[in-house]
């Protein structure tokens, strides 16, 4: 039988205007305040380029709008999809994380 580890309690105090901003941004979200600062924390230690990590993650959100839409599945006589054409692209625009060059 596997088991899960312990989470460890922290707590954190916020003035009472960021404590309203944190509660309004992860609601709107659709998430708790807990996991909003689990991400926000484990984001800051482990990019050192956010803003590159920020720009790639968007450019891979966007291939799987592409992907999962259903005008991009058409077939094209080379067998790809105009999905996958369009992906081959924005591939190219993916940065590198140590870098932040294409």
């Amino acid at each position: 039988m596997a088991t899960t580890p312990l989470n460890k309690q922290f707590v954190v105090y916020f003035d009472e205007p960021t404590m309203r901003r944190v509660k309004a941004f992860a609601s709107k979200r659709g998430m708790s305040m807990n996991q909003l600062i689990r991400e926000g924390v484990e984001q800051r230690m482990t990019d050192d380029k956010p803003y590159v990590t920020g720009f790639n993650d968007a450019v891979k959100k966007a291939m799987i709008v592409v992907e999962e839409n259903n005008a991009t599945k058409m077939r094209f006589p080379s067998g790809k999809s105009f999905a996958e054409l369009i992906n081959e692209d924005l591939e190219r625009l993916l940065k590198d994380e140590i870098t932040g060059e294409e």
